[in-house]
């Protein structure tokens, strides 16, 4: 009888852990709100979601690749420039302990023909307790080009 009481004790104990590694399982880790725009941002820019990406992005991004500006308009579902998938390593850039954006370690763009890849940067603007993207930015010059 008491190896069957200690059973059932074992099996709720264990029922109990089970459920409880896995709630902690499905709490993931809430990112900065200023990296979560960024990441929606890049996610819906390269996708085309022009939805998502106007509750991100402010009414007309700059996009600069090298010395060259373009630009990109949710609203009108208008980009000059397209973002090429993967984009990794989003960091925080603060200023007076603001934040002003995120760089991006690697982050491709192609304009036309030519796609260049290297790192980048977001620069956010905050309003009214949410961050927009304003401009996106990366220091390499489009291919066939010299800086």
């Amino acid at each position: 009888m008491w190896s069957h009481r200690a059973r059932i004790v074992v099996m709720v104990a264990v029922g109990s852990l089970v459920s409880a590694l896995a709630a902690q399982a499905q709490e993931k880790p809430q990112a900065s709100p200023h990296i979560q725009t960024a990441l929606t941002f890049l996610a819906a820019w390269g996708n085309q979601r022009w939805d998502e990406l106007k509750t991100v992005a402010a009414v007309q991004v700059t996009v600069k690749v090298g010395d060259k500006a373009f630009t990109l308009e949710p609203a009108a579902q208008k980009a000059e420039v397209a973002l090429v998938f993967p984009f990794r390593g989003l960091s925080t850039v603060r200023q007076d302990e603001k934040v002003k954006g995120v760089t991006v370690e690697e982050l491709g763009l192609k304009v036309g023909d030519s796609e260049t890849r290297g790192p980048g940067s977001i620069t956010l603007k905050e309003q009214d307790g949410q961050y927009w993207v304003t401009e996106v930015s990366t220091g390499a010059a489009p291919p066939g080009e010299k800086k």
